[in-house]
């Protein structure tokens, strides 16, 4: 006897379901993977300021937060308090430092029944107004030739830290010398070019100097509320930037804030007029 159409198709989706299932593991094998996300924070010396990290397992559709976990912090290496993960995998701590200058947030989620031991390394940029910021558009880092600009998953997992390319030639050299006896970094993430993540360990691999790293939205929209939520925090010192692009330029203009351009290929965009044009990083250090 031939079965109806719908059951006998019923009964295959059965048999699929059934036969991709795997029972649960016991022991350790049950603990999965995570990642741990440092947010980079900016604050004064003897102030108040939140540490953040996120702890994210890797999921079917991207990226799942983990919450319920403790998660330990150090700063500059010492232990300064814990902290447990809510719904959104996020966990905060206040801390007060006496010292100024960049230093190095780890935060480390703790081995458990559920998950495996990971940390993530992030900064907290300790500054003081009375020195000056320097905003520094990613891109005018990164060599044109070597920089794909494709959209690539946004997942802390498996990361490729080349997506970005290579770095413009003296760049870091002298990204390090006006960061040493001038300005505070800021460098400004704004191309979807890579996630953030990687846009940050980029820096690190290249060696550039440590600085205060943000992401934000391509756009003078983003960049003009950015500059207004710096001020709005105190931190009216921002002194200078360097970019490539049209938008960087007139915003940083508008705002009387001086500003260096590297501009891409041999394209003719006019810029604002008192916007500085060089054709490399060596000319970048003559104008800062």
């Amino acid at each position: 006897m031939k079965l109806p159409v719908g059951i006998w198709i019923s009964g295959w989706l059965v048999f699929l379901l059934l036969g991709s299932f795997h029972p649960p593991v016991s022991g350790a094998e049950e603990k999965v993977a995570t990642s741990v996300i440092v947010e980079d924070v900016m604050g004064r010396p003897g102030k108040p300021v939140m540490l953040k990290a996120q702890v994210l397992r890797d999921g079917i559709l991207g990226s799942v937060p983990v919450g319920g976990e403790k998660i330990s912090f150090q700063v500059q290496g010492k232990a300064v308090g814990t902290a447990l993960t809510g719904g959104d995998g996020h966990a905060f701590l206040e801390f007060v430092t006496p010292m100024r200058g960049n230093q190095k947030v780890t935060a480390k989620v703790e081995a458990s029944s559920r998950v495996q031991e990971s940390d993530g390394v992030g900064t907290l940029a300790s500054w003081e107004r009375r020195r000056p910021i320097l905003l520094v558009d990613l891109s005018a880092l990164i060599k044109e030739e070597g920089n794909p600009r494709l959209p690539l998953p946004t997942l802390p997992f498996n990361l490729n830290f080349n997506a970005l390319g290579e770095p413009e030639t003296d760049a870091a050299d002298v990204l390090h010398k006006l960061g040493k006896y001038y300005y505070n970094v800021l460098y400004l993430y704004r191309d979807p070019g890579a996630s953030f993540v990687e846009a940050r360990e980029w820096l690190r691999k290249h060696k550039f100097p440590v600085g205060f790293t943000k992401a934000i939205k391509p756009g003078p929209e983003a960049l003009t509320e950015l500059i207004e939520e710096l001020k709005e925090g105190g931190w009216d010192n921002v002194n200078a930037g360097i970019g490539r692009a049209p938008d960087f330029a007139e915003v940083l203009v508008k705002n009387r804030i001086q500003v260096v351009i590297l501009p891409e290929g041999d394209q003719d965009v006019e810029f604002p007029r008192r916007a500085k044009i060089v054709k490399n990083w060596k000319e970048v250090r003559r104008h800062l």
